[in-house]
């Protein structure tokens, strides 16, 4: 996901069972043969057609699974991120080349992530994942990620996006004194459009569906029209003004390891957010051939249009003559075509862009709570994991994500605690990234023989994927390099925010003591046994079952 920028069936049941029918087979399980089996025995079909076995319509097509990764990963930062990573690499060429390699690296993760997810296609991404990966000691992993995901990271970042869209409407108005002075006016305005997207999300998964695509096609065209103005001034079709950006090659590139860990950190988070569909995998048709395509199609042609973005820009605007204080695409569009696109289209397909990804979070994070509590992570798995008769939707756990948006939205004063809020969106999920990639590699070993493993990613890059995703954890505790021309606006320690990251990811050990020790020792109910049976029940499949 983009960084922020702004212009100026049924779950384990907690309830313990009677005596006389305490028996594990008499527990249902999410995933479990005995769920299916006692559906059997009631006369009713496992599933109906275009159902998943959890319940869920599977709505969500190869265009629809390809708005969900656009969605999520387009928001505001390829309009604005590609100055700082210029300015700190010190060279546009630089600058490019490492915009290609995190690219390449993140569509290795993606189809990772694609592996993993036809191996195991039912709702939930890497909380379901990382279970598999790493099962002992009692999916302590998973269950961290259950927590910091469901719990914080996700309603956190609703609040941080939908907080700032109304910014943009605001100045291709001409009205930037709301920006300046009206914060909880723009709160107001990114609650009332969060409840209004998350009452579609819930009524209509179609509808929800189609407004994720809409959402991708502004993205797309206002990309497309930066990264092919981009493609004709780099063949000469399109005049442009003279300048050294590419005739300084590589000169004057800096290469301390400062400005490289903080360029890293902003390439590798602008393409952060293919993940999402993941956490809506079980909701996918024809999952082996949509999945795999969707994030290829969607991950490659974003780094095509990223990388023409860049050389759009940097054919327009000289490295000395960027403004920090005006976002890139500005500027940009403001030379080649005018004020009008500039300081009013675009903004207006900004907001729009931003918009689509509250919306692509709200659809992946009801079902990650779903999930969470259906696999008896979280406790009142049987209310969270209940699917809606006439919507179809988990609209329990939809509703728990809603509130908590609300809750990070109007909770931190405005400053620095709201800053700090934003920040903390993206710590500890590199740990997460990087454990699933290695899963990858983990499970090809444990089972190597997998029916439903249809796609195999390439290990290579997964594992730098993991290696990287791991390092760029470890340098959030690095101190960031100072961006030629911008002063920081916090004067908040650098370290802070990786630090209560990881404070929060520890304390999530807590829970997971009371509900995998406790609980299980006390009721006797087996919260994690559809691990086993998922693969156990795969691995008895014929291969072309």
């Amino acid at each position: 996901m983009a960084a922020v920028y702004t212009p100026l069936q049924n779950g384990a049941n907690d309830l313990p069972e009677p005596a006389a029918s305490s028996s594990f087979d008499s527990i249902q399980i999410a995933g479990s043969n005995a769920a299916r089996a006692s559906d059997d025995e009631a006369g009713h079909s496992v599933k109906a057609p275009g159902v998943s076995d959890e319940g869920l319509r599977k709505e969500i097509g190869l265009l629809s699974a390809s708005s969900i990764v656009v969605g999520q990963v387009v928001g505001s930062g390829i309009f604005s991120t590609p100055a700082s990573i210029a300015l700190l690499c010190g060279t546009p060429s630089m600058a490019l080349v490492l915009w290609a390699i995190t690219g390449v690296f993140s569509l290795g993760g993606a189809l990772a992530s694609a592996e993993l997810g036809t191996m195991f296609p039912q709702n939930g991404g890497m909380i379901r994942y990382l279970a598999h990966s790493y099962p002992r000691p009692r999916a302590l992993v998973a269950t961290i990620m259950a927590y910091s995901v469901t719990f914080f990271c996700r309603p956190a970042a609703v609040a941080a996006n939908v907080s700032i869209f109304a910014q943009y409407f605001f100045y291709a108005a001409g009205k930037q004194e709301y920006i300046e002075s009206r914060d909880y006016l723009l709160r107001g305005i990114g609650a009332l459009t969060m409840t209004a997207m998350m009452a579609l999300n819930i009524v209509s998964v179609r509808w929800s569906l189609r407004l994720l695509n809409a959402f991708a096609v502004v993205k797309l065209a206002t990309l497309a029209v930066v990264s092919i103005s981009g493609f004709l001034l780099m063949v000469g079709a399109v005049e442009r003004s003279a300048g050294t950006n590419w005739s300084r090659g590589f000169h004057g590139t800096r290469i301390d390891a400062q400005s490289f860990a903080s360029a890293m950190t902003r390439l590798f988070w602008s393409w952060e957010g293919w993940s999402n569909v993941g956490y809506v995998v079980g909701e996918v048709r024809n999952v082996k051939r949509t999945l795999p395509l969707s994030l290829g199609l969607a991950m490659g042609s974003l780094a095509v249009l990223y990388v023409l973005a860049n050389v759009a820009y940097f054919s327009v605007i000289p490295l000395e003559e960027i403004d920090n204080g005006t976002l890139l695409a500005a500027q940009f569009m403001d030379r080649l075509f005018g004020k009008t696109m500039g300081q009013i289209v675009l903004p207006v397909c900004i907001g729009i862009s931003i918009l689509g990804v509250v919306m692509s979070e709200l659809f992946g994070g009801g079902r990650l709570m779903y999930t969470a509590g259906k696999t008896g992570f979280i406790p009142y798995g049987a209310v969270l994991g209940e699917i809606h008769p006439r919507f179809g939707t988990p609209v329990y756990a939809m509703g728990i994500i809603w509130a908590l948006s609300l809750v990070f939205l109007f909770a931190p004063p405005p400053g620095k605690a709201f800053d700090l809020l934003v920040d903390l969106v993206q710590e500890g999920m590199w740990y997460f990234y990087s454990l699933t990639a290695f899963g990858v590699i983990l499970l090809r070993r444990r089972l190597p023989i997998y029916p439903l493993r249809r796609f195999r990613s390439s290990l290579i890059l997964a594992f730098l994927f993991g290696a990287l995703s791991f390092v760029l954890g470890i340098l959030q505790f690095y101190p960031p390099a100072a961006i030629p021309g911008k002063k920081d606006p916090t004067a908040l320690p650098y370290y802070l925010a990786p630090l209560l990251g990881v404070i929060f990811m520890a304390m999530c050990a807590i829970p997971w003591y009371l509900r995998m020790y406790r609980y299980v020792n006390k009721t006797g109910i087996q919260l994690l046994a559809w691990i086993d049976d998922e693969e156990q029940e795969v691995m008895r499949m014929d291969d072309d079952a």
